[in-house]
């Protein structure tokens, strides 16, 4: 017993650095959000003044839903790429195989802002596409490419587009090839075997990929802020300009907060989903 309980006593004391720094970083700073967003200097004790600004403010509700959006089209183009890209990574042979995953893998080493300012020379006003268009003739004025919605989707997609595929590819690892090829040899066809075979082999990976492309798509600040920039905020941007152009801390925290809700909202509908995933499988 004495023993046990000198153990014990020894695997806090080794621990207490560990538990210390996450007390300091993650819990009292998470605590001093939760205060701060549900406080205002003109107001005594707790109010929901903070919320109540922002779902009265048109701009606001517009970088809620803009963020929504931007971060439920970024999941489902990196879905929709993923997968081609993982049939060529399980067809391949072991030299292209590496290669392909090498270029996916790529823009994760580059910053985020270089590869921001690499889409405003791509889809800027004198940017390589407008240039090439209005060469051929197609078009008599630049595209609006940049500073909008669609840009701040295709800086995000390439952002984490690798994060899907890798996602994928360790799940997909652990699946023998020859049960596709041994669906495509009993006569279904390549779509039958994707959606009897691949997809539900791949639904792990699937769902954890999803979870961490949205839930980075939603908290993304640098690519938002240089491709989008003013004129289409999403909730990150709209914080700081709350926190740092107007310096309402409160408002900022509430924002925060939202933020916070969206991500567990979508982590438990991730988990219900899963759940229901392995029930089946149970069955």
């Amino acid at each position: 017993m004495a023993k046990q309980r000198n153990s014990d006593m020894a695997a806090w004391i080794l621990s207490a650095p560990v538990i210390t720094l996450l007390v300091i970083l993650a819990i009292l700073p998470s605590i001093q959000l939760l205060i701060t967003g549900f406080q205002r200097a003109d107001i005594a004790g707790p109010t929901l003044n903070n919320f109540e600004q922002l779902v009265d403010s048109k701009f606001a509700v517009q970088a809620f839903w803009r963020t929504l959006r931007v971060s439920v089209l970024t999941t489902v183009i990196t879905v929709l790429g993923a997968y081609p890209m993982l049939y060529c990574l399980r067809r391949a042979g072991p030299r292209i195989s590496a290669l392909l995953l090498a270029i996916t893998i790529f823009p994760i080493m580059v910053s985020t802002v270089v590869r921001a300012f690499g889409w405003n020379v791509i889809l800027g006003p004198s940017g390589v596409i407008n240039k090439s268009l209005s060469s051929l003739g197609l078009i008599d004025a630049p595209l609006k490419l940049i500073f909008n919605e669609f840009a701040i989707v295709v800086g995000e997609t390439h952002l984490l587009f690798p994060y899907m595929v890798l996602a994928l590819v360790a799940v997909m690892q652990k699946v023998d090839p020859a049960l596709e090829e041994a669906s495509l040899s009993l006569g279904a066809n390549p779509l039958v075997t994707f959606m009897k075979v691949t997809l539900p082999s791949s639904y792990p990976g699937l769902l954890s990929g999803t979870l961490l492309v949205f839930s980075l798509a939603m908290t993304a600040f640098a690519t938002p802020l240089l491709l989008g920039g003013a004129r289409a905020p999403l909730l990150t941007t709209l914080l700081y300009s709350y926190a740092y152009t107007l310096y309402d801390w409160n408002r900022a925290a509430a924002v925060a907060l939202i933020l916070v809700a969206m991500a567990m909202a979508f982590y438990f509908l991730q988990r219900f989903i899963s759940n229901i995933q392995m029930r089946s499988y149970g069955k």
